[in-house]
């Protein structure tokens, strides 16, 4: 679906997969089982702006305008090199049963929770040991995850859902690729955004 489509059917706490054509968004998919997608962000209204919380190499957790994406990436004047896909976690978000649900579904204190839980982490660096260790698990099945305050995309994603009690269950030894959230049975992929 075109972006000036779907952008105000968007909610709050939505989730921005990316499956890149780079080559660190190649290895990812490629340590990830041949995934679709290397990148996850959190997408939030900011005024009248579609914005995205995310985590990247190259400046850590930070906040960029969606639109940016779809169609001037990184100041390139082009689009994300790959594809882009819309999701909703069924967990944060019920369709209201009644007027009164109906009336509490215009303040959804899980996703303000998730949004200020993500903004208490802007600036954080991005983990680069945390993609060594994938890659050295990914390789030899060995290594475990060890906490830390740097966060690859989806362990800052994983992290911001955490505290409203929805887990995004890893490989077993800590780590939580975009794949796995991708794959939660509590995930709906609603739609494939075009430019």
């Amino acid at each position: 679906m075109a972006y000036q489509d779907l952008r105000n059917r968007i909610h709050n706490g939505d989730l921005l997969f990316c499956g890149g054509q780079f080559a660190f968004s190649k290895t990812i998919r490629y340590l990830s089982g041949c995934s679709k997608v290397s990148h996850v962000g959190i997408v939030y209204w900011w005024n009248d702006r579609l914005m995205l919380l995310e985590s990247v190499e190259t400046d850590g957790v930070r906040i960029v305008p969606v639109s940016q994406y779809v169609g001037n990436y990184e100041n390139t004047e082009k689009p994300y090199n790959g594809r882009l896909y819309l999701a909703r976690d069924q967990r944060l978000f019920r369709p209201p049963e009644n007027e009164v649900d109906l009336a509490r579904s215009i303040r959804n204190p899980k996703v303000e929770q998730v949004l200020g839980d993500a903004a208490s982490l802007l600036n954080k660096k991005f983990s680069f040991k945390d993609v060594f260790i994938f890659f050295l698990q990914g390789n030899t099945g060995r290594f475990q995850h060890e906490e830390n305050d740097q966060f690859l995309c989806s362990e800052f994603v994983a992290r911001c859902y955490a505290g409203v009690g929805i887990d995004y269950s890893g490989d077993g030894r800590g780590f939580v690729a975009p794949e796995h959230i991708a794959m939660s049975e509590h995930i709906d992929v609603l739609v494939e955004i075009v430019g």
